[in-house]
């Protein structure tokens, strides 16, 4: 029974520390460098179809991280991004046509992280890991899954973590359908993102 009582403080604060030093979460934001198809002009007998990015948009979600010892960590994010498609369709001699609208999109990258510094204020990282996402019904045929690395940098202010980075993501290959498809996604991604925690 001593022992119990003994350890009953422990046992009260344990999750409540647990909570506040080991598992971080947050916002997670930001904007591609790249464009999300790439630039694809198809030539018919009398058309000319050209698909591309109009705008590279953002990304937006939550953030939740694990802190292991020795300087890693692991970090899953659920980050929603518009792809813009622009597809220019030119009929000849009539004219032309132009449809723009963004596919709805969610990310989810799971990313093992090495802090390699461990200054009071400041506490540079590379990450690395796989990476899941969902697209909507018109591009379905994107790849659902690929890699992600990237560096950053955690700078800490008060209880708030801030955390600017850069991420480089391959996608795989687009899945091969039977119709046409003049929208083929830009495989090689790039993007900046601020991270705010707790």
């Amino acid at each position: 029974m001593r022992c119990f009582l003994w350890l009953a403080p422990f046992l009260t604060l344990g999750p409540a520390a647990f909570g506040q030093h080991l598992i971080s979460f947050g916002i997670k934001g930001g904007v591609p460098f790249t464009d999300a198809f790439s630039d694809h002009t198809f030539l018919g007998v009398d058309t000319v179809t050209h698909s591309f990015s109009a705008t590279k948009n953002y990304a937006v979600g939550p953030m939740l991280e694990l802190r292991l010892p020795l300087g890693f960590s692991v970090e899953a994010d659920a980050l929603y991004r518009p792809l813009n498609l622009t597809v220019e369709n030119r009929v000849i001699p009539t004219g032309a046509t132009r449809f723009s609208a963004d596919v709805h999109s969610v990310e989810f990258p799971i990313l093992a992280k090495y802090h390699f510094l461990h200054a009071p204020l400041i506490n540079p990282y590379i990450e690395a890991g796989p990476t899941f996402r969902t697209v909507g019904s018109s591009a379905s045929y994107l790849s659902d899954k690929g890699f992600v690395a990237g560096v950053g940098v955690d700078l800490k202010l008060l209880v708030l973590r801030i955390s600017p980075e850069i991420r480089i993501s391959r996608w795989g290959d687009d899945q091969r359908v039977t119709a046409f498809v003049p929208s083929p996604s830009n495989l090689n991604q790039a993007e900046f993102l601020i991270g705010l925690s707790f």
